[in-house]
């Protein structure tokens, strides 16, 4: 069964970019819908008092403003289309990021949600990792994309 509809989040990271780039190319290869968003917390920008560098990366973007959202978004977008993606939406979200995911996935009658592998495992793990929650509440397939680099 072909996917349809497959949704992906981004928070600018390169492994996020490379979970990107993976699910437009299976959007390009089934001919389906791509779905990009990226998260925000509204209030907790920039200009927040809390150090992005204090935060786990794999929730870090939860910290952007909606317009830094909206961009991260959209370079994912230019990203997909250099990969093939036929038909690519990008939305920017208040929320957690896995509830945006999971939000994003209902409302597109998402088949496939493509999250890194960033994250679960080493200390985020206990702090919750976005591609756990995901995979644990996803009304549909979940694809965990190798998202980390590997030294040969």
């Amino acid at each position: 069964m072909p996917y349809r509809s497959i949704v992906v989040g981004t928070d600018g990271s390169s492994t996020a970019e490379r979970a990107v780039a993976q699910a437009a190319a299976l959007a390009s290869d089934e001919g389906a819908r791509l779905v990009i968003v990226s998260a925000y917390i509204p209030g907790e920008g920039p200009t927040s008092s809390m150090s992005a560098d204090d935060v786990p990366s794999d929730i870090r973007f939860t910290l952007t403003d909606r317009v830094q959202a909206e961009a991260l978004a959209e370079r994912a977008r230019a990203l997909a289309r250099e990969a093939g993606a036929p038909k690519v939406v990008v939305q920017a979200l208040p929320g957690d990021p896995a509830g945006v995911i999971l939000a994003a996935a209902a409302d597109f009658a998402a088949d496939l949600i493509v999250v890194g592998s960033k994250g679960l495992t080493g200390r985020s793990r206990f702090l919750g990792s976005v591609a756990a929650a995901v995979g644990h509440h996803a009304p549909c397939d979940v694809l965990v994309a190798h998202t980390t680099k590997v030294d040969a």
